[in-house]
């Protein structure tokens, strides 16, 4: 910011010099400028005047314009922390079954979930007290986890071609077919077809490498929600529009349907880390 501050300071001084220059000096001296400078650019010195002023201050609006971008794009940009620093906010997160699809299986100790198509019926039976909390045609199932400000886990994803992974609001909709998008209370990634990496905020694809290991990382503090590629450390995603600490949000996981592998969520104590 120091070049910047020296370039407005010498304008600055450069608008003021000619302003000194055009009051002193003789009539004569003054005449003889007006005269020359009429000459050559076929203006008179009032509109020479006017139009150095004007320029200046041009310039100085364009450079404060350009340090206020350069500070609102830092402070965007400064926003994801490294891969390794995530890690240690991790905690323990395992999936709530009174929230899951009716053809989500999900494992005893809540760590697995897989599609299941069986004519024999629903997977994951429906107590009528819980009707109002299961997801109805979508098929996803909510994580439970320890309230923090900041918060990691990582799901494994290696053999699957189609998945859905991120977090939403506790209050958002679970019924019918969803918008997964930020407005909507959801911060998620999906792939599809096992090369599509995209977010739900548009049909841009994410120029990333499919990750077999997903980290996802929650600040409530920044507002955000990043996602790692957990095997080399890589940047996936950030979301800088993310929930507030009021809006309780939940983890969220689909293996999708029809996705005959399991989506794994990779406990604390038996991760083999890289």
């Amino acid at each position: 910011m120091g070049p910047l501050i020296q370039h407005i300071c010498l304008v600055t001084f450069l608008i003021f010099f000619a302003c000194s220059s055009a009051q002193d000096g003789t009539e004569t001296e003054r005449q003889s400028t007006c005269k020359s400078t009429s000459t050559l650019y076929g203006l008179n010195c009032t509109v020479w005047f006017a139009g150095c002023v004007t320029f200046g201050i041009i310039i100085i609006l364009g450079v404060v314009f350009l340090v206020w971008y350069k500070c609102c794009r830092d402070r965007n940009m400064k926003l994801d922390l490294p891969h390794n620093e995530a890690r240690s906010h991790e905690v323990d997160v395992v999936l709530d079954g009174k929230t899951a699809h009716s053809q989500l299986k999900i494992s005893r100790n809540g760590k697995v979930v897989e599609w299941v198509t069986q004519k024999g019926g629903p997977q994951t039976e429906i107590d009528k007290n819980d009707i109002d909390k299961h997801f109805d045609e979508d098929p996803y199932v909510l994580g439970s986890m320890v309230r923090a400000m900041r918060a990691y886990w990582e799901v494994c994803v290696k053999e699957n071609k189609d998945w859905v992974l991120g977090v939403t609001s506790a209050t958002a909709n679970r019924k019918g077919q969803l918008v997964l998008s930020p407005d909507k209370g959801f911060w998620v990634v999906r792939i599809s077809n096992g090369e599509n990496l995209k977010t739900f905020m548009g049909d841009d694809v994410l120029n990333e490498r499919i990750p077999h290991r997903v980290g996802i990382y929650v600040d409530y503090q920044e507002r955000k929600v990043t996602f790692y590629n957990a095997e080399d450390n890589s940047l996936i995603y950030s979301f800088t529009n993310g929930p507030s600490y009021e809006d309780d949000v939940r983890p969220l996981f689909s293996p999708w349907k029809y996705e005959k592998q399991p989506i794994t969520i990779l406990s604390i104590s038996t991760k083999n880390w890289k």
